[in-house]
């Protein structure tokens, strides 16, 4: 075969979005090219083209797409694919896809997917990071609230992300287990700690430095703890371009506030994860290292056990939100009460974002832009 596809498939909460960022803003060398369908990452159009029910669908089921739009979409996304394909074929490149969803797809979607990208006479080389369970669910919850979520939902909708034996032996057996690399997400092994890093040089792929991102880290709990209060309190914006920028200029704000990690109580995710306690071994044996498992010892102090400790706001956090929302002082009552303060003041600050951060979110849209003009999409 000719050329080669290098599919990154995540796992999600592995450094996803900082390895896709670095290849879109700065993968240049034509024969390495990054396609993403003109996005950062190419995960929900790649989910949408091989779905095997279109009805659950994101599109379909929370958009109202009808089922011939629907086919549409599948036949364009399609057709770009393809092409992207044929270019690396016919030129003998490498051309990277990530995907990060591709860590859940049912096989027959992910058997779908490899004989198409095969059909292209292009081999393929799975990249994906496994991180240890209680991690993983800890930053999963972050996320789920970062990105607009409420409730104090600790499981993931989708248990079977978790089942890693089981998802291994998926990928090895639709993509063969010599083409499947897999690594641990552990920062601690990486060069200066970056996913970044280790993808770039395990790739050999001619990335600079300077041209290397990294997505905003997890906020620290005094952080977590605001925006908690503010989804729990105060009606969510969603979907619009501009509630989008705001959310995300309104995390970033956040995050330069700081202080211990959010760490869940080994109480709240052993029912979870005692159950798969049996997969260390082969996880281990696969990975060539031993696996790290940490739930079983997070029961300090500052561990949360129910959401009533996200409401436990300390003096130093409401000092800071009140100063840079530049809003009255917190009276404390009871700990709804003052949530509520805590809420209506992120409200403020989210509506006051410093220019300096409006403008490099407008650079960035210029260049997915100017990206898309330049491949035509």
């Amino acid at each position: 075969m000719a050329g080669e596809c290098i599919l990154h498939v995540g796992m999600p909460r592995t450094g996803a979005s900082s390895i896709q960022e670095s290849l879109y803003y700065g993968l240049d060398n034509p024969e390495t090219p990054y396609f993403s369908f003109a996005e950062t990452k190419a995960t929900a159009t790649i989910n949408a083209l091989f779905a095997a029910d279109p009805s659950d669908d994101p599109r379909v089921r929370m958009l109202g797409w009808s089922p011939e739009r629907f086919a549409e979409f599948q036949r364009t996304a399609e057709q770009k694919l393809w092409q992207a394909l044929s270019v690396a074929t016919s030129t003998h490149s490498s051309l990277y896809l990530s995907a990060e969803n591709c860590w859940t797809m049912p096989e027959a979607e992910l058997l779908a997917m490899r004989q198409f990208i095969n059909s292209a006479r292009l081999g393929i080389r799975v990249v994906a990071y496994l991180r240890p369970r209680h991690d993983w669910l800890e930053s999963r919850f972050q996320d789920h609230i970062i990105r607009g979520g409420r409730g104090f939902r600790i499981t993931p909708q989708n248990a079977g992300v978790l089942d890693y034996a089981e998802r291994i032996g998926v990928l090895e057996r639709v993509f063969g287990a010599a083409r499947v690399d897999l690594f641990p997400y552990a920062p601690r092994l990486f060069p200066d700690g970056c996913v970044v890093r280790h993808f770039r040089n395990h790739c050999q792929l001619e990335l600079e430095d300077e041209k290397l991102r990294r997505s905003p880290g997890s906020l620290s709990l005094p952080a977590f703890r605001l925006l908690y209060a503010y989804r729990q309190f105060i009606p969510q914006r969603r979907g619009s371009h501009a509630a989008l920028r705001q959310n995300a200029l309104l995390v970033k704000q956040l995050s330069s506030l700081a202080g211990p990690p959010l760490r869940l109580h080994a109480d709240l995710v052993s029912p979870v994860l005692e159950p798969l306690q049996e997969q260390r071994s082969v996880i281990s044996q696969r990975l060539r290292l031993e696996f790290p498992e940490t739930w079983h010892n997070r029961s300090d102090e500052q561990a949360i056990r129910s959401e009533q400790d996200l409401l436990n706001f300390c003096d130093q956090s409401l000092e800071w939100l009140c100063t840079v929302s530049r809003t009255p002082g917190i009276r404390r009552g009871t700990p709804e009460q003052t949530a509520q303060q805590v809420a209506e003041r992120v409200e403020k600050l989210r509506s006051s974002i410093p220019m300096s951060l409006t403008i490099q979110w407008n650079l960035d849209a210029t260049k997915r832009f100017l990206r898309r003009v330049a491949q035509n999409i």
